[in-house]
């Protein structure tokens, strides 16, 4: 099925965006209605120009630049993919030595799009790697094409606000990543470019994916949470679920964070914090009723546990921090005599997650028809919606025929348009129940 590049589109990335413009464009009028503003800006736009240019100089000076000429494969490779993604210009592509490290990234130079690919990633065409570097290709021309950098300049003020401009950075990560993937058509490789990045071109075929992406939850605690919001780039764990999520690749685990852990961990932050502010306060004002005063009152309201709760909540609701049920985590994992016995026990099947999925929708992304029907029989909502799809169109997407069938022999409606504005007969090109009927019957 062809997405268009809004449903590409990581679901954080325009929010992020649209907070960090209204705040820049703020900082931008208050600079203009101040000559020392004026003043500031231009020294700090001029100093990153300059910046910019020596780096960008050194690269095209010294790089080897792919043409006809020089790598001709991997430049027609360029051209290609350049070409299905609708750039209208092929942007100037570099190889540049990397020292041991693996990275690429896209960048503008006088007004023109460069793509650089550090050696130990450009080696991966030599080492029966094209998959993954048509994958980092692709990645870096997305980058290009939805002018990702061009944005950072204009929303660089929003660094000013804590982790707003890090939190930007990462979901146009997961845009880029699921655009690359979508456009080379291979979910495996865009897992295993990905992976390469945590371990290196050597070893990256020999990593168990699974026990890499537990991580996601064995390896979850506030320090880890704290580099992940401090970072430009996602957790590569996470990057690797998300993306072999996005494209269905058949085998990818399911891990969420540790959000117990992470809140503990946050609360102990607040509580050290809290603690070393008091014993700083009360060194400075001791001896002094006024300052001791002026302390019970206004300042201890600033640091409330309804604060640090706040804090929690705005973290467990994260694309990667879902609160599944028993119910939603027994169906995920097929566990047929689990699901059975919380039914038993009064379960609820309409219970949802923070993305509004329900155990239903858990056995169609799973394409467990079996957990489906058997949730079905026990009265599940065959009309179910989450924030995406409704139970249809979920099956349908995924191009399950039999799940589509089942779902309508108990009661969903193929007119009932999704979230995304789409019915099931929208997603089948056709206008009628009947049509619609004809198609998931005869295949």
């Amino acid at each position: 099925m062809k997405l268009s590049p809004r449903e590409l589109m990581s679901n954080r990335e325009m929010p992020y965006f649209v907070i960090s413009l209204i705040f820049s464009i703020l900082l931008y009028i208050l600079a203009i209605l101040s000559l020392f503003g004026i003043a500031i800006l231009l020294v700090l736009f001029a100093f990153l120009l300059y910046a910019n240019m020596i780096m960008l100089g050194s690269i095209r000076g010294n790089g080897v630049r792919i043409s006809e000429k020089q790598f001709p494969d991997i430049y027609e490779r360029v051209v290609s993919l350049s070409t299905e993604m609708g750039l209208t210009k092929v942007p100037d592509v570099f190889v540049i030595h990397s020292e041991g490290a693996f990275n690429a990234f896209a960048t503008r130079f006088l007004g023109r799009n460069m793509v650089v690919i550090y050696s130990e990633v450009f080696e991966l065409a030599r080492e029966r790697g094209e998959a993954e570097l048509d994958f980092i290709i692709a990645h870096e021309l997305s980058h290009v094409k939805r002018r990702h950098v061009w944005k950072n300049i204009l929303i660089m003020p929003a660094q000013f606000i804590p982790f707003l401009s890090q939190a930007y950075s990462r979901s146009c990560e997961y845009t880029c990543d699921r655009e690359a993937a979508y456009y080379i058509q291979n979910g495996e490789a865009a897992k295993r470019a990905i992976t390469i990045l945590g371990v290196g071109k050597q070893l990256y075929t020999e990593v168990n994916e699974d026990a890499f992406l537990e991580q996601i939850h064995t390896e979850s605690n506030v320090a880890v949470w704290l580099s992940e919001v401090l970072s430009s780039h996602p957790l590569l764990p996470k990057r690797v679920q998300a993306v072999g999520n996005f494209m269905r690749v058949e085998g990818t685990p399911t891990y969420y964070s540790n959000s117990t852990k992470i809140a503990l961990g946050i609360g102990a932050l607040f509580g050290i914090f809290f603690v070393c502010y008091i014993a700083v306060i009360a060194l400075i004002t001791a001896g002094s009723l006024t300052y001791a005063s002026l302390f019970s009152g206004s300042l201890f309201d600033e640091f409330t546990p309804e604060n640090e709760l706040s804090a929690e909540e705005d973290y467990l609701s994260s694309d990667y921090s879902l609160t599944l049920t028993p119910l939603m985590e027994a169906v995920s994992n097929g566990d047929d005599s689990t699901v059975r016995n919380l039914l038993s026990s009064g379960a609820d099947l309409e219970e949802v997650d923070s993305e509004n999925t329900t155990a239903l929708h858990y056995a169609i992304y799973g394409d467990n028809i079996a957990m489906a029907e058997l949730l079905l029989v026990r009265g599940a909502n065959p009309n179910t919606a989450d924030d995406y799809t409704n139970a249809l169109t979920a099956a349908l997407e995924a191009e399950n025929l039999e799940m589509a069938s089942l779902l309508y022999e108990h009661g969903a409606n193929p007119t009932t348009k999704d979230p995304q504005g789409y019915s099931a007969l929208d997603m089948l090109g056709v206008s009628s129940e009947e049509d619609f009927l004809n198609i998931i019957n005869n295949n």
